[in-house]
């Protein structure tokens, strides 16, 4: 899988102490979510200043850095691209100025309606200085409220983003003496906050506070359609009407660290279903079941509990890839592959494998690592995918391609079959998840498992 997204972390802190360490290691946690940009913005005196660089946040904040920086508000972010190309133009959060009074913003997720909203704003003589959905937000609050950034209220900031920019969105905006939450209507993105003794913390997964040891009675979610600002004055909220919720299943395939608990469902748990559901409907007779490593161990184990078959490291996780200093063609993509997930021939030598993955894309990938492990020995190679078949492009914030890039929605079974040199493949259907989630089914955004014509 190569699909990820962004995280967000914010901390409003009294007593003067510095929220920037903690918003830092708050994006540590949420590095799964992006690792192309690391940024904060923070308080300054009366301005708003942003630090960001591209790379991992553990370079980008190293410690001349942190020795630097201290202010009792931030927010922070960690970007991988779903809008805009990788440069640090791009990189969040964005931060403006306007009558000389400042406001930043972080963003998680993706704007449905951004192309009609940059049309319009350009109309009107906008300039935009980045591609990224996100600088969308920012001037459309300078548009519709004009008076001074410092009279905003929770109530128009709010509305305003409620009336005027459709899904997805869970934000971070940071004002002088306040840090304003908001999550869509529909709910597609996670986002928590944490009452501490010290203040408050936001953070895209409640996972992201565990390096506090947090009280976990004191964990909330920010509903869909709330905006909750966080000041002096302890918490105010704000909500709208939500109608009709649209959590994304991705976070629980793949998005989300498996030690948090998104839309009320622990995400490890989540995905051991998953792989039951997949023994269930796709049994096979096999030696030992195989993750591919990180993301689809939690379904081999269940497919592993399931089927009775034991589960074995056949692939190992190499932490420490970077690039191959080959030229980049076919041999250097299969190199890369090898030196991320190096087979354990020992273990494969003579076995029918159960390989379980967490979900399939383009599927170059995938053909990889069967033909690896079939050099390396294995008698057989059953790939298992713990997610239905993505059939179709998401506009929502999931990175995925256009609808004739992906494998699934091009190759009938067999064909994939081929495609991967495998002996066979099997994925779970949306019936199965539907028993799983029963009522709360109708809750989730399952757009990209659906057949929809090529241009939807």
């Amino acid at each position: 899988m190569l699909m990820e997204e962004c995280g967000i972390y914010g901390a409003y802190l009294k007593n003067e102490e510095n929220a920037i360490p903690y918003v830092v290691e708050g994006l540590i946690a949420l590095q799964h979510r992006g690792q192309e940009s690391a940024g904060v913005a923070y308080i300054s005196g009366d301005e708003i200043k942003v630090y960001k660089k591209m790379g991992m946040v553990v370079d980008v904040f190293n410690n001349g850095i942190m020795k630097k920086l201290n202010s009792p508000l931030a927010i922070g972010h960690v970007r991988y691209s779903t809008k805009g190309r990788s440069e640090i133009q791009n990189s969040q959060p964005f931060h403006v100025r306007f009558k000389n009074e400042h406001f930043a913003i972080a963003h998680n997720g993706q704007i449905e309606n951004a192309e009609d909203l940059r049309s319009m704003l350009e109309e009107r003589g906008t300039i935009f200085l980045t591609e990224s959905d996100t600088e969308l937000i920012l001037h459309i609050l300078i548009k519709k409220l004009h008076k001074n950034i410092n009279d905003w209220t929770l109530e128009d900031i709010a509305n305003t983003i409620f009336d005027e920019v459709a899904p997805s969105y869970s934000l971070l905006l940071l004002f002088n003496n306040r840090i304003i939450a908001l999550r869509d209507k529909n709910g597609y993105r996670p986002l928590y906050y944490y009452i501490s003794e010290n203040g408050y913390h936001i953070s895209s997964e409640d996972s992201g506070f565990n390096f506090l040891n947090p009280d976990l009675d004191k964990i909330y979610e920010v509903s869909p359609g709330e905006a909750i600002e966080f000041s002096e004055n302890g918490i105010k909220k704000f909500n709208i009407e939500s109608s009709e919720k649209r959590y994304c299943f991705f976070e629980h395939i793949y998005f989300a660290r498996p030690d948090s608990n998104v839309f009320g469902k622990n995400v490890h748990l989540m995905r051991e279903e998953l792989g039951k559901l997949c023994a269930k409907e796709n049994p096979v007779e096999a030696d030992i079941v195989v993750p591919v490593l990180d993301s689809g161990f939690s379904a081999a184990l269940g497919y592993s509990k399931e089927i009775k078959i034991p589960i074995e490291m056949g692939l190992m996780r190499n932490r420490y890839v970077g690039r191959t200093f080959i030229n980049p063609n076919q041999r250097d993509r299969e190199i890369g592959v090898r030196r991320k997930l190096p087979p354990i021939s020992q273990v494969i030598k003579d076995k029918k494998v159960v390989l379980v993955d967490d979900s399939i894309v383009r599927g170059t990938t995938m053909k990889k690592i069967v033909n690896m492990l079939k050099n390396a020995g294995a008698k057989e190679v059953h790939v298992r995918i713990a997610s239905p078949k993505v059939l179709n492009t998401c506009h929502w914030g999931v990175d995925m391609p256009s609808t004739k890039e992906l494998i699934a929605a091009n190759m009938t079974i067999e064909e994939l079959k081929k495609e991967f040199n495998a002996d066979s493949v099997g994925y779970i259907s949306l019936e199965g998840i539907k028993d799983i989630l029963k009522e709360e089914f109708k809750n989730y955004c399952f757009h990209c498992f659906v057949r929809f014509p090529v241009n939807s």
